[in-house]
């Protein structure tokens, strides 16, 4: 069984293929090729091999759209240049005949997707929401308005790119290798089985799901219950490299725990002259932040929002990119306990005030565990028999329900 990655630094995509492959047991042997090697630490205990595979890399130079949709995000990475959708589609298709996977395992991994359909290989598509929209839309709707995605960046007045180019560029290019045409660009993300995980609270697409979402980790993580006495920081990316974030982190009044694999360590010297900031360079397991945090400080990743908002914990959500954006800003507009400053609006100042409210107001905890405990009704089993159950209906349906690749 072949569990792919195609982009994404996080630990995120890879512990999603993780948990697939553990639900699944030891019936099937696996194989991962992911992006970065940096993470194959989670995979290694679930896998015969790792590798490292063609990265769906954002390309330079893209013009920025006045809103976000998701032909935005596969224009940015090649999708309408047909070299490089050519070079990418065949290095997959070459790695998928030289595994000669039973079943392709695929989280924010269209070419793969679309190499494994290609040679007639059964797939399932996993990971977070907001990166695998329903392949039965006609066209991908907004995911940030044009005012949204001005928090993040500066946006032109002009539309986004149109779909039909990039579906043309698809079906001419892919066509003469195996792929049957597309009639709309959202049948990228075509698979046997859809299985995107995450809080639907936030889910851009959740009216347009055939399904429930699953559970974004193996099991409901505990309920906070008390109030933690410190802040938890996690911050997976280049997050660190903003003056603001870097200057709030300085300043801090509160105690704090700051995990952030990338972190140099001139930048972690730095930290350190703050007496009650302290650093790890691992994450801690969930019932270790829920048990210790007052409240989160994060990016936004769908991962370590959905553990704050499931287990009741206020969170402070500062978006790097469009993901991060999509998911604080929905998850804020429902839920009182989160808080976001996109990068347009925020300041040292600004996230420094917002976590003093966060951490001084009880009442904002509490209305945090009460939208946990209505938030963690969705789900009706955990992510092992959720991934577990209709992926070995698949195999079945095809044969494959036996120990191979």
């Amino acid at each position: 069984m072949l569990l792919c990655c195609e982009t994404g630094e996080g630990r995120g995509h890879v512990t999603t293929l993780a948990t697939v492959a553990r639900a699944l047991g030891t019936s099937y042997a696996y194989r991962a090729i992911i992006p970065e090697l940096k993470n194959a630490d989670v995979l290694t205990p679930v896998c015969n091999q790792v590798d490292r595979g063609a990265v769906l890399y954002r390309l330079p130079g893209q013009p920025p759209a006045g809103a976000f949709t998701w032909a935005v995000w596969l224009r940015n990475r090649g999708y309408a240049d047909p070299k490089i959708l050519k070079a990418q589609f065949d290095w997959w298709s070459e790695a998928i005949r030289a595994v000669r996977p039973v079943l392709v395992v695929a989280d924010y991994a269209p070419t793969a997707l679309l190499a494994a359909r290609a040679q007639g290989i059964p797939t399932v598509a996993v990971g977070a929401a907001f990166g695998l929209p329903p392949a039965t839309l006609t066209c991908f709707p907004e995911v940030l308005t044009p005012e949204q995605a001005a928090l993040h960046d500066p946006v032109p007045d002009e539309p986004g790119p149109q779909e039909k180019p990039i579906l043309d560029c698809v079906n001419t290019t892919l066509g003469p290798l195996g792929l049957s045409s597309l009639a709309h660009l959202p049948e990228v993300y075509a698979a046997d089985l859809s299985l995107p995980h995450g809080v639907s609270a936030w889910d851009p697409y959740a009216d347009a799901r055939d399904r429930p979402l699953a559970l974004p980790f193996a099991s409901l993580p505990p309920l906070k219950r008390e109030a933690g006495g410190e802040i938890f920081i996690y911050f997976s990316t280049n997050e660190l490299a903003e003056p603001a974030i870097r200057d709030a982190l300085r300043r801090l009044p509160f105690k704090a725990l700051l995990v952030a694999p990338g972190m140099s360590p001139d930048m972690a010297a730095d930290l350190a002259r703050n007496p009650r900031l302290s650093a790890l360079s691992a994450p801690l397991s969930p019932d270790q932040i829920v048990h210790r945090s007052r409240m989160v400080l994060c990016a936004g990743q769908a991962g370590t929002l959905s553990l704050a908002v499931l287990s009741g914990i206020p969170v402070l959500a500062l978006p790097m990119q469009h993901e991060q954006l999509s998911n604080a800003l929905r998850a804020a507009e429902r839920l009182s306990s989160v808080r976001v400053l996109p990068k347009q609006v925020r300041s040292a100042g600004a996230i420094l005030d917002v976590i003093a409210e966060l951490w001084g107001q009880p009442a904002i905890g509490a209305a945090a565990q009460l939208a946990a405990l209505d938030l963690r009704k969705m789900y009706k089993r955990d992510a092992l028999s959720g991934y577990r159950d209709p992926i070995e209906l698949l195999m079945q349906a095809h044969g494959n329900a036996a120990s191979a690749e």
